[in-house]
């Protein structure tokens, strides 16, 4: 398919050799002018993509209380085998989480060509740490 592509491609480029060069150019100019719609409008989609999953990234609110609770528990010494079980499983659930809502952030400061922190003030995000 791809090499059918690229034969289709170069048979089209093979029909403008007798287009007067301001028509070429500026049937060039179109072209550019629609790519960069288009990677533009791939970007916006990618970027809205990224900030619905950095919105959703987070802990559930019932897993963030428990969470709260046992660290509490920690606090006073007086976690059970079994609340520490539960501990370390939420620890590790909120690392997957964080560290999967970090991929996105990065992602999407890379999108728009800026720095994490950049990204960050303008999500109104206080620190990475909590992002």
């Amino acid at each position: 398919m791809q090499v059918q592509s690229i034969a289709n491609i170069q048979n089209l480029i093979g029909g403008f050799t007798e287009m007067p060069l301001n028509e070429l150019e500026s049937f060039i100019s179109g072209l550019n002018a629609l790519a960069t719609k288009k990677r533009l409008t791939d970007t916006n989609k990618r970027s809205s993509f990224l900030l619905q999953k950095i919105t959703q990234t987070v802990l559930s609110e019932r897993a963030t209380e428990r969470y709260t609770f046992l660290q509490d528990k920690v606090e006073l010494e007086s976690l059970s085998d079994t609340e520490q079980q539960e501990l370390l499983k939420l620890v590790a659930q909120e690392e997957k989480i964080r560290n999967r809502r970090f991929r996105y952030l990065l992602e999407l400061a890379q999108l728009k060509d800026i720095t994490l922190t950049e990204l960050s003030s303008q999500l109104g995000l206080t620190t990475l740490s909590n992002a």
